[in-house]
């Protein structure tokens, strides 16, 4: 169980690190005003909080379905979703969305975040036979 997580740990966390610089929020850093949000900050937690969830996801019983890969990308993606809106304002940073506009990012967050679990994540996880051990 310590191994499979370990390796639940690594392929999740390089995932987001390999694909954030392209897109294209690091390089949108550069355009903020001073004092604003260091998004090169933020990209160091990203690649922690992906290996961190798919070491729990894969210590936890039964298969790795699609289902349950979504859904567990569908609560992950509530949350960071939730902190970028309410604690940071990503929305509007970003995005320019300000008001009740804003609360798109939930939903939003939500689906791209579960697609990415029910998907790429799932199929690094059955390439490496994550969970499968005793």
């Amino acid at each position: 169980m310590i191994r499979s997580s370990l390796r639940g740990f690594v392929i999740g966390s390089s995932l987001p690190a390999t694909l954030w610089p392209l897109v294209g929020l690091g390089a949108k850093s550069a355009h903020l005003p001073p004092g604003a949000l260091n998004w090169l900050v933020i990209g160091l937690f990203f690649p922690v909080l992906f290996g961190l969830t798919n070491a729990m996801t894969v210590s936890l019983k039964g298969s790795n379905g699609i289902l349950k890969m979504f859904g567990i990308g569908a609560v992950m993606g509530l949350v960071s979703a939730s902190t970028g809106t309410f604690l940071l304002n990503i929305p509007e940073i970003v995005y320019g969305l300000s008001g009740n506009s804003r609360y798109l990012a939930l939903p939003g967050g939500a689906l791209f975040y579960g697609l990415i679990w029910a998907f790429p994540v799932r199929y690094l996880n059955q390439l490496f036979k994550m969970g499968e051990e005793s």
